[in-house]
């Protein structure tokens, strides 16, 4: 295959659509959740509202509007419980690996339950990283109480929860009865045969929290920017529960070095303050875009998850030299225990997506699941 080739399918859509709809319930959650929780003491725990709100809200933006909301309070309760644990443990390097290695197993087991439950553990794990990861690197711990802090997600969750329901009142309107009347519980007994078994998804679970629970503890150690950035790679290529694809492990790589190298070249063409203030709309344009234009997605998702983790000093072109070293040596990591531990399990069929799948037509065709292939 010749370089010229090889540019255009980064540039060639995979004909999926994009994920806008998506896009919608994650602002909607963040905005909210900055909102309900702008009156409470702390202000910058506001941040810790924003992000449980937004994964809630993400929880409902696909598929039936019943099955969607009975995801969405799943997601509420447990992005409570887990959230709270992931700041609880802060400053507290082996808990917070032994609380990693437990969320990962437990995140990897849900998928026994089928669809929903491997919906649900995406969500969980990347309501974990969230909270526990940047909460940890912006200052949060330590400054704001556990209580408080429990307070501001509580009031987050509540906040998705509403953009979930206003969200899913609005696609019931165009839902035939049949559709608006699907459920589809989750089941236990399959998960908790899934641990007395230590079948694939079990060993899956195994997979994720060794290195991830290693990565946790340096970085309640270290608590650098470095150390965030390694575990936050490494927590992308096993984010989704299942052994990741090969394809989609290169595809992560890839739009995160694209990502990093086509930062440091607009950080000497514009000035820091433009790119700090873009840093939410090329976040979110990545994820959105990321379904039909994988490497470009991922790479937006990546600038602007760096701009958003930075503080607003210091030069962001050498951020960019770091951030390419810390994300080669996480997916390292990744990749390793992904392909070591267990090689002979099955490959993931194909990543979880962001929301639930339709079981039926929806009349709303841009609230289609898509795949999670965003970049650190």
């Amino acid at each position: 295959m010749t370089m010229a080739s090889r540019w255009r399918r980064v540039f060639t859509s995979t004909g999926q659509p994009p994920a806008w709809a998506l896009v919608r319930y994650l602002l909607g959650g963040l905005v909210a959740g900055f909102a309900l929780s702008a009156g409470l003491p702390h202000f910058r725990a506001t941040l810790l509202a924003g992000l449980a709100g937004a994964i809630v809200a993400a929880s409902a933006s696909a598929g039936p509007s019943g099955i969607a909301r009975r995801l969405s309070l799943a997601a509420a309760v447990w992005t409570l419980a887990f959230t709270i644990v992931g700041f609880a443990t802060g400053n507290h390097p082996v808990w917070a690996a032994l609380a990693m290695a437990a969320v990962a197993l437990l995140t990897s087991v849900a998928g026994a339950a089928g669809p929903l439950g491997g919906i649900l553990g995406f969500l969980l794990s990347l309501a974990y990283l969230l909270i526990a990861g940047i909460a940890r690197t912006a200052g949060l711990v330590g400054l704001i109480s556990v209580q408080w802090a429990a307070v501001h997600i509580a009031v987050g969750c509540v906040a998705g929860l509403l953009v979930a329901f206003a969200g899913t009142a609005v696609r019931r309107r165009g839902e035939p009865e049949e559709v608006r009347a699907a459920r589809a519980p989750i089941p236990i007994k399959p998960i908790l045969a899934s641990l007395r078994s230590f079948d694939e998804h079990a060993r899956d679970g195994v997979r994720r929290a060794i290195p991830l629970a290693i990565l946790m503890y340096f970085l309640q150690v270290d608590g650098g920017r470095d150390a965030f950035w390694t575990f936050f790679a490494a927590f992308l290529v096993l984010l989704t529960p299942g052994k990741t694809p090969t394809s989609l492990a290169s595809i992560r790589v890839g739009s995160t070095i694209f990502g990093v190298l086509l930062l440091a070249v607009a950080s000497v063409i514009l000035p820091n303050e433009v790119l700090f203030s873009f840093g939410v709309v090329i976040l979110f344009a990545g994820i959105g875009l990321g379904p039909p234009y994988p490497i470009v997605g991922g790479g937006l998702t990546s600038i602007g998850s760096i701009l958003m983790a930075g503080a607003p000093t210091g030069a962001i072109g050498t951020w960019s030299t770091h951030r390419l070293l810390d994300t080669v040596v996480g997916c390292a990591i990744a990749l390793t225990a992904n392909y070591v531990l267990w090689p002979r399990d099955r490959q993931a069929q194909e990543t979880v997506p962001a929301g639930p799948r339709p079981s039926a037509p929806v009349s709303d065709s841009s609230s289609a699941s898509p795949p999670v292939t965003a970049g650190p």
